[in-house]
């Protein structure tokens, strides 16, 4: 099934992160705001050649089991031009999509019930920023057909794989080591326990997942030649090639913000733009009133990166890429479009000491006004990227 048409999902997207976003940033839209866009429609130079963000094809996995109700919602990312392999990325179903706005909890379960595969791509749209391309939204025994490539997959459940009724639940699978086929895999999948927390049985959602990564190996699919049309295109694209699985991080809300009965959680909303601004950036969309970032640190630095990514959000700015592989350098190099934003972008440089350097690019990426790359003075420091920064400090506008 392919996915909803574009302009109807931007606008939802826009439209509930942008929601979310103003309760999480009120006092950061004093800092980097509206001026920043009113001064930017005049300020860049057309001369210049503009470089694309490389497509990263994106496909939405949901399961469903008998009675259809969601149980699980995976993201799946292809490589650059065609490239075997990507990522897997685990959504937990639990996570919140209205983030308390009015009052409101509304996990992804209940996306789902009341909108159908269309509400959930809405809402997953929506909670991570993200365009989804294409979306399947599967039964059991579909479940079980898309993953049947990868098998047998060798899968080290933490816990015990339950299913059924809270008083006398079935045990699927105990604790530990099993080799699964796409089947069986799909039973785990859609396995849950009445009345339980996702939170309970996510650790064997991950487990599945990192067996299914173990699994590909190098490859145990044709690469697809063409850009993929449907979900099971963009999956079996995973399956080529060398792939990486993890799963989002979602933290327990406190017990008077969550309605009786309801199982919800809020998702950690860094860590999602952190990994999809990571293997999905041309994707990623820009919900925040503030400039548009891609940050670039050599390999081995990601927390101190993250740290940058929570900055940035907090200051009402949108990260669109980063970038794991970028130069070792001493100092910390901020890159403009335009050199009109330069005031602008002077907030992001209070975050990384005095070893600091603002130039204009000598190339643009199409949609990003500044790039970050971030220097081993800062990278090093350890009392570096500990405390974000006071969203009082203002700009000088010119």
């Amino acid at each position: 099934m392919s996915a909803i048409p574009e302009v109807r999902r931007r606008r939802t997207a826009v439209m509930l992160v942008a929601s979310l976003a103003v309760v999480a940033v009120i006092g950061a839209l004093l800092y980097v705001g509206g001026k920043a866009l009113a001064r930017y429609e005049g300020a860049k130079d057309a001369s210049k050649d503009t470089q694309p963000i490389p497509v990263t094809p994106v496909g939405m996995l949901a399961s469903v089991d008998e009675l259809d109700q969601l149980t699980t919602v995976t993201i799946f990312v292809n490589r650059p031009a065609g490239e075997p392999g990507g990522s897997i990325i685990a959504v937990p179903v639990s996570a919140d999509v209205m983030g308390g706005v009015d009052g409101q909890r509304v996990p992804l379960t209940e996306s789902y019930t009341a909108g159908g595969a269309e509400g959930l791509v809405q809402a997953v749209e929506s909670l991570l920023s993200l365009t989804i391309d294409q979306y399947l939204v599967a039964a059991p025994d579909q479940l079980g057909a898309l993953l049947q490539p990868v098998e047998p997959v060798v899968v080290t459940f933490p816990t015990d794989v339950l299913d059924g009724s809270e008083d006398e639940p079935e045990v699927r699978y105990e604790a530990g080591e099993a080799s699964l086929s796409g089947d069986q895999l799909a039973t785990v999948l859609t396995a849950t326990v009445d009345g339980a927390s996702e939170a309970d049985r996510w650790g064997n959602v991950e487990a599945v997942w990192e067996g299914v990564d173990a699994a590909i190996g190098e490859g145990r699919t044709p690469v697809v030649a063409t850009a993929p049309t449907t979900l099971e295109q963009i999956v079996n694209q995973v399956f080529a090639g060398i792939a990486g699985s993890r799963g989002l991080v979602a933290t327990p809300l406190p017990a008077s913000e969550v309605p009786e009965g309801k199982d919800v959680a809020q998702l950690d909303r860094t860590d999602a733009v952190f990994v999809f601004a990571t293997v999905a950036p041309s994707n990623m969309s820009a919900v925040a009133t503030g400039l548009v970032f891609r940050v670039e640190a050599p390999p081995g630095y990601e927390d101190k990166v993250k740290w940058v990514v929570s900055a940035l959000l907090y200051l009402n700015a949108n990260v669109q890429w980063v970038k794991l592989d970028g130069p070792v350098q001493s100092s910390t190099m901020i890159y403009l479009a335009d050199e009109n934003l330069a005031d602008d972008a002077l907030g992001a440089e209070v975050l990384f000491g005095d070893d600091v350097q603002q130039a204009e690019s000598d190339f643009r990426i199409e949609g990003i006004d500044v790039i970050i790359q971030l220097g081993t003075s800062f990278l090093d420091d350890p009392e570096s990227g500990n405390t974000l920064p006071s969203t009082t400090t203002t700009t000088t506008t010119p």
